[in-house]
């Protein structure tokens, strides 16, 4: 089974390469490339088109190298899991889903990777069976589901078109309502409020579906499909005001939940949901290609987190609580020290790769004329960031461990690690690498001393606040208000059983109506009036059986002979 992860990553760090260099083939000489497969040419064409250009092949390419280095550490990760097969087919499904969704452009081969993105997610949060992973995959299936509802509905739309491939996207009567509809399902993916509630709650899988699912596939599909379309987008104010609002709405309410958050992985998935309400607003300021460039920023550092988390978890006997973390530096220090690198990358930090992306967008938010509400929520989102990564990296480099060392378990921390150096390298030096291979005429801003001073301010101010404020928050008085920001402002509402059950009895409801109203329609009177038709059809086929075969044979040769 090692040979089997060892080969497909490989394969996949290999293609990374490959999709790598041919995006910069594609910057350098500017054209895209459009292929296409005719399937079925008889009455209707059906065919499998592959769009090609610089951001699907720099996305794929990131995918891949993710993928690649994940699958390495699989295969010391999950050494001892029993379903070791099982649970590599289901990450290759996931990684094959991804792929459809980034290169077809046509809705029935995206629908494909869009639905299988969802299946399979569902399949991996409930892998480890237990009351709690199904409540969190039943959670994360029903959210994904609601998002597919708005994509088939687009489908039918688009069928009614006479084409389904949505580069004919500008020439659709009904674009008002297609723009709506994929806004909505990109908010599900991406868990934009009111759809946030399962992504915190998909923690029940295995680390290293965390560490693919939120850095570069799953919770990126949404952001990544409103970057296609942002040329139909960008038209519509108010859809793109919606997306500033609940985009800020997300990282406010995403920030302080973290800073309430024990569970590491919580803290970290929480992480991702700030950032893609980050990446939305920055969309919403007309500011495609700055949310493409964190996009890709955000893919490398959140996945060695999630890989990092994963050592710390494993070692600890599955322990997940910050608080019986602590001093890690002395058993864990080269994963500690990526860790917090990748961390830093996360808050900002000059010169990592997030400080690239981040700040540029943040300057050129400053230079955008917007409202003083807006404004004020960029920044309160940016210090809430800066906040809880400062107290994350508090309570795992410096409180005191009260977990005793001879319960630790044994793991080959030197093997795993070396899955990691890929991405902590991008980590470092991605950003400054595509900030001035793609976005060199952004180079120089020109601004105010004070504004430019502005975001350093904020995020010293965050920094001292949460190392004066780590250890003792936790004295606040207030339960309502603790309860009220650590439960995501009550969104979990949507994963408790009382909605869970209405859902299914109105489900069973709709299921017993239609079957009786079958039983009806199909009653003993109808029942036998269908069965003497059908009795009068039987007996015509057979008289004209032979004329059937000699027609069906004689299709066959007609469609052999327009192929060949």
């Amino acid at each position: 089974m090692k040979n089997l992860f060892l080969i497909m990553s490989f394969f996949f760090i290999l293609n990374g390469i490959m999709f790598f260099f041919t995006s910069f083939i594609f910057l350098k000489s500017i054209f895209s490339l459009y292929m296409e497969w005719n399937l079925i040419f008889l009455n209707m064409k059906i065919s499998f088109p592959l769009f090609l250009d610089f951001k699907s092949c720099l996305f794929m390419g990131l995918v891949f190298l993710i993928s690649g280095s994940i699958l390495i550490y699989c295969e010391y990760y999950m050494e001892l899991e029993v379903y070791q097969v099982r649970f590599f087919f289901l990450m290759k499904f996931f990684i094959i889903s991804m792929i459809f969704l980034i290169l077809c452009p046509n809705f029935i081969c995206m629908l494909i990777g869009w639905d299988g993105l969802g299946l399979v997610s569902f399949c991996l949060v409930i892998f480890y069976q237990n009351f709690k992973s199904l409540s969190s995959g039943i959670l994360t299936a029903l959210t994904n589901r609601l998002g597919d509802v708005f994509i088939l509905a687009s489908v039918f739309i688009f069928f009614f078109n006479g084409s389904w491939n949505y580069m004919n996207f500008i020439n659709l009567l009904n674009q008002n309502l297609m723009v709506y509809l994929f806004m909505f399902a990109a908010m599900t993916k991406s868990a934009q409020i009111p759809f946030s509630a399962w992504l915190p709650a998909a923690m029940a899988a295995p680390t290293p579906v965390s560490s693919l699912v939120h850095s570069s596939t799953l919770v990126t599909a949404g952001v990544y499909i409103l970057i296609r379309f942002f040329y139909i987008l960008k038209d519509y104010s108010s859809a793109m005001n919606f997306l500033m609002i609940m985009g800020l709405l997300t990282m406010i309410m995403s920030g302080i939940s973290g800073i309430f958050e024990f569970d590491l992985k919580k803290i970290i998935a929480l992480s991702t949901l700030s950032q893609l309400g980050f990446m939305i607003s920055t969309l919403s300021l007309n500011l495609p290609d700055l949310a493409f460039f964190h996009l890709l920023t955000h893919a490398c550092f959140k996945a060695l987190m999630f890989m990092c988390s994963g050592i710390f978890i494993h070692q600890f006997m599955e322990n997940q609580d910050i608080r019986n973390f602590g001093l890690m530096n002395k058993n864990f220090s080269l994963s500690l020290c990526m860790f917090n690198i990748a961390n830093f990358s996360l808050m900002g930090f000059p010169f990592l790769s997030g400080f690239f992306s981040k700040d540029l967008i943040l300057e050129m938010m400053i230079l955008k004329n917007l409202s003083i509400v807006h404004f004020f929520m960029f920044l309160i989102g940016t210090f809430l960031t800066v906040f809880y990564s400062v107290r994350l990296t508090i309570f795992l480099t410096f409180k005191v461990n009260f977990f005793s060392n001879s319960l630790l378990q044994n793991l080959n921390k030197l093997k795993i690690e070396k899955s990691m150096f890929l991405l902590f390298f991008f980590s470092i030096f991605l950003g400054f690498t595509f900030s001035k291979m793609f976005f060199y005429p952004l180079n120089y801003i020109n601004m105010p001393l004070n504004l430019k001073v502005l975001i350093l301010c904020i995020c010293l101010l965050s920094f001292f606040l949460s190392l004066n404020f780590s250890f003792y928050f936790i004295m606040f008085k207030n339960f309502k208000i603790i309860m009220f920001f650590s439960m995501m402002w009550f969104l979990g509402f949507l994963k408790t059983d009382f909605f869970k059950k209405k859902i299914f009895l109105f489900g069973s409801f709709s299921y017993n109506s239609t079957e009786i109203f079958v039983e009806n329609f199909f009653g003993s009177k109808n029942l036998n009036l269908l069965y003497i038709y059908s009795s009068s059809l039987s007996y015509i086929l057979k008289k004209f059986i032979f004329l059937i075969f000699l027609l069906f044979f004689l299709m066959i040769l007609w469609i052999i002979f327009m192929v060949f």
